[in-house]
């Protein structure tokens, strides 16, 4: 009897993992998650996972994924994630996270000289920074925060599955980086959508084979399926957010450009589902000349449309597709957008604009 009353108990008892009991403990004590250092962004993520636990009963969640899309070329998701990457590796004296990231270049465009000056210019923009003399230069500090950004430059969809797959060895190896002893602050796909037309492509060639009576000699693909899960596995196992860059495939919508976004995502699925929230970088558009106007009253605008033009305003703003309505209405009340400028030196959060001087710079 006394054994089959210890099995009932032991039935009963649940098993959890630390970083669980931890993330428990830290909601009980009303402890914010600061997840990049950047505070807007930080309380948008916070508030869509915070009321999706709340209606869903649930105090654990999985690691966030955000998607960051754009409709067009040049629309600032690599210069902002070069600014994300920056505050991670930067130490905590210095406003950083002191974390290392973790970059997979599949458009093989991410520029390490960029992100050096992002990274300097987040250093000259901290108060006091040139004034002590016995703190390392900027170009040291730059050069040590480097050190904790590992880029991967995988060429295909299968050998960005492999890679993904080997980050967790790689990085518990401490012989083969200076990161070991840093929490990962992310991994990046930039971008998410290199290979799918790649992929497309053997899907259907694999189908046109399976015709013809050949499907028995062909090997299994390693398409979008198996990267959503090594995705998933490899970011539970570090403990980490993800970010997906990705291209929107769809038309382009004719609305007005001031509303709220809502675009289908075009990654593949089951990778289009994984994101806990989606935004839409996007340079701030400009409001045409209504129609009708005359020629007098277009001549008066044209030097303030001008002026906003030359400005190059960059925002970053919720995609709310596949949004719930009720995280859409708790986000709205400290507004959806991240504003941002791109400039000769980097790129600065709006704002922290006024303690910068540098010149602009197109895309």
């Amino acid at each position: 009897m006394a054994e089959d009353f210890g099995k009932k108990l032991l039935v009963e008892v649940e098993e959890v993992a630390l970083d669980e009991v931890l993330e428990t403990l830290r909601l009980q004590q009303g402890l914010q998650h600061d997840y990049f250092h950047l505070p807007h962004l930080d309380r948008l993520l916070r508030t869509t996972i915070e009321t999706r636990q709340h209606f869903s009963n649930k105090t654990r969640s999985s690691q966030p994924i955000l998607e960051f899309t754009s409709t067009a070329p040049g629309a600032g998701k690599t210069q902002l994630l070069y600014h994300l990457a920056a505050i991670a590796v930067l130490p905590l004296s210095h406003g950083g996270n002191e974390s290392c990231v973790v970059i997979l270049d599949t458009d093989n465009s991410f520029s390490v000289p960029r992100l050096a000056q992002q990274i300097q210019l987040l250093l000259t923009n901290q108060p006091g920074t040139e004034a002590d003399t016995s703190e390392p230069t900027t170009d040291t500090l730059a050069l040590e925060a480097l050190h904790h950004v590992h880029i991967f430059r995988p060429q295909s969809l299968t050998s960005t599955i492999a890679t993904l797959t080997s980050i967790p060895a790689y990085l518990f190896d401490k012989t083969r980086h200076y990161s070991f002893e840093r929490k990962v602050a992310f991994l990046a796909i930039d971008s998410a959508s290199a290979f799918h037309w790649q992929a497309k492509a053997a899907e259907e060639t694999s189908i046109l084979l399976s015709s013809d009576g050949d499907a028995g000699e062909q090997e299994p693909l390693h398409g979008y399926p198996q990267l959503a899960l090594a995705l998933k596995s490899t970011i539970k196992t570090l403990h980490c957010l993800a970010i997906l860059t990705s291209w929107y495939l769809g038309p382009i919508p004719t609305g007005d450009p001031h509303t709220a976004p809502s675009l289908r995502s075009s990654l593949p699925s089951p990778l289009s589902q994984l994101p806990t929230l989606r935004f839409l970088v996007r340079r701030v558009p400009v409001r045409k000349f209504p129609a009708g106007i005359s020629i007098e009253e277009a001549l008066r605008e044209a030097a303030d449309r001008l002026r906003a033009v030359e400005e190059r305003r960059f925002e970053c703003v919720v995609n709310e597709w596949d949004l719930e309505e009720r995280v859409i209405g708790r986000l709205q009340r400290d507004g959806t957008v991240v504003r941002f400028r791109i400039l000769a030196g980097g790129l600065v959060v709006e704002q922290d604009e006024e303690r910068d001087g540098g010149d602009e710079v197109g895309m």
